[in-house]
């Protein structure tokens, strides 16, 4: 049997954050004023049919506690809990919606129980139902016979027509909070000897979505002898993990689109659903604005994220390449716009430093310049070129990006243009390639104060064998710079 069935709720006791309307049911039964048809509606796994069965069973029951509670021994409440009670009649409104199944309904209705006090009617996700069949229903609940009772579930009530609902008592249930979906776990663990960690039981109510069943079959699932490991639901689900979501909103946040983006591609490459990753950040997004509000903090860039994001994510399943929504959406989130280039761009901030300069002077004070914003023309060598030639490789970010354009050697330097020697064809496509070498143009203005392009081409194959240098002999080999990209 599975943990949901096992451990369903029997009675009243055993209803998890279902407060409101527990009450208010136990009230009824001491008072003696239940009402003949209910309406329970909310959302899926909260224990809506759960509860109309333990209103029949109390209904039912020959010796209930405190005149509320089924006692669970006697021959009718055994009846219900093993499925036998002729007296109790559930209906799937998916599979029986016409109008002859609430027909044949009506005729059986007035037939007094066979066993127990009263015949009680289940009718689970009764907004399937046809008009039709809402029609010849309505008769019955206006005026029900004395022996029966109605209850409806629904996880839409929006679709129910009004005449049904005035006729109900509604209960509205609510999703269960992650703290109460956590306490059931604990129990659960505790019964099943389950050796559960508290950050995975916080993990699955938190995929739940206030739904304890879900709940309760992740953790069935995700139960691998006898123990729930948080990496293994990780693992397993392909969820993103809370580190990387907030490297990439500290990313987002200080505007290094390139880093945004190169946690998308490690997401989508690791094949983790980027769907589910975007969720993630969304929920991620708001947990910040609320923190935000709660601090009086501006909260204005993760409002923004919100949006982008949101938009992104209706938009993945459509896309040809599915990591391009999430990645147009980083460069909004960054302040990109879809008609200002980068050499555009560049222009725009070297003529505000160009501006800043002028200001500085004419008030006689001396020019203070960010020269890891604002490149220096002033003119380098090959050779200085060379001796940063490492410092380079270290002020690039990405590591794919860093790895690819360690396969070169400069080669010639004029005019600006630095001519670079590649091995590797593949390589070389990959440094060819116009954001990345945005970024490596970024490095040469942060280390040598200097604005280059850059010239790529192979190397010529040499069918000489040549012997090794001591240059080369220290050079990283592919396994070094596979090592310092993806760890030892």
């Amino acid at each position: 049997m599975s943990l949901y069935l096992k451990y369903r709720p029997q009675n009243f006791r055993t209803v998890v954050d279902q407060d409101h309307i527990v009450t208010t049911l136990k009230n009824a039964f001491k008072h003696g004023s239940l009402t003949h048809a209910y309406l329970f509606c909310g959302p899926r796994g909260t224990g809506k049919t759960s509860l109309a069965r333990i209103v029949a069973k109390s209904i039912n029951c020959s010796n209930p506690e405190e005149g509320y509670e089924p006692c669970d021994k006697c021959e009718n409440c055994e009846a219900i809990m093993k499925g036998r009670m002729v007296d109790l009649i559930e209906i799937d409104a998916a599979s029986n919606r016409g109008i002859d199944e609430i027909r044949e309904l009506r005729e059986k209705i007035l037939f007094a129980p066979t066993h127990g006090k009263a015949k009680v009617y289940i009718i689970d996700e009764v907004h399937m139902l046809t008009k039709e069949a809402f029609n010849a229903l309505l008769k019955t609940l206006e005026e029900p016979p004395s022996h029966a009772y109605f209850i409806l579930a629904t996880t839409e009530v929006h679709k129910i027509p009004e005449t049904i609902i005035s006729r109900c008592q509604q209960f509205n249930f609510r999703r269960i909070t992650s703290e109460a979906i956590v306490k059931r776990l604990e129990e659960i663990a505790k019964e099943e000897n389950i050796a559960a960690e508290p950050d995975a039981l916080e993990l699955i109510a938190k995929m739940s979505g206030g739904g304890l069943r879900d709940a309760i079959g992740l953790f069935e699932q995700m139960n691998i002898n006898g123990a729930v490991i948080y990496q293994e639901i990780i693992n397993n689900l392909g969820i993103t993990g809370h580190m990387l979501i907030e490297s990439f909103f500290e990313a987002l946040i200080n505007k290094k689109s390139l880093k945004a983006i190169e946690i998308i591609n490690q997401v989508n490459g690791q094949g983790q659903n980027l769907n589910q990753f975007c969720s993630e950040l969304i929920a991620f997004f708001r947990e910040q604005m609320l923190l935000g509000v709660n601090e009086k903090k501006d909260i204005g860039n993760i409002i923004n994220f919100i949006d982008i994001f949101s938009e992104a994510k209706q938009q993945i399943n459509q896309a040809l390449i599915p990591q391009l929504p999430l990645e147009i959406a980083v460069l909004k989130a960054c302040g990109y716009s879809s008609d200002l280039t980068y050499s555009q761009a560049y222009s725009a901030r070297e003529e505000k430093v160009t501006i800043e300069k002028n200001v500085n002077t004419d008030h006689g004070a001396k020019p203070e310049i960010d020269h890891s914003e604002a490149p220096n023309p002033y003119v380098v060598s090959l050779n200085e070129i060379k001796q940063n030639w490492q410092r380079v490789i270290d002020h690039i970010e990405t590591p794919f990006i860093r790895m690819s354009f360690m396969d070169s050697d400069p080669v010639k330097f004029e005019k600006g243009n630095l001519h670079l020697v590649f091995k590797s064809n593949t390589l070389m496509e990959k440094v060819a390639n116009t954001k990345n070498q945005i970024e490596i143009i970024k490095a040469f203005e942060t280390v040598l104060r200097t604005k280059i392009n850059l010239k790529l081409e192979l190397k010529k194959i040499n069918l000489k064998p040549v012997s090794q240098s001591k240059e080369d002999a220290h050079s990283p080999s592919i396994i070094d710079m596979a090592k310092e990209v993806f760890g030892s």
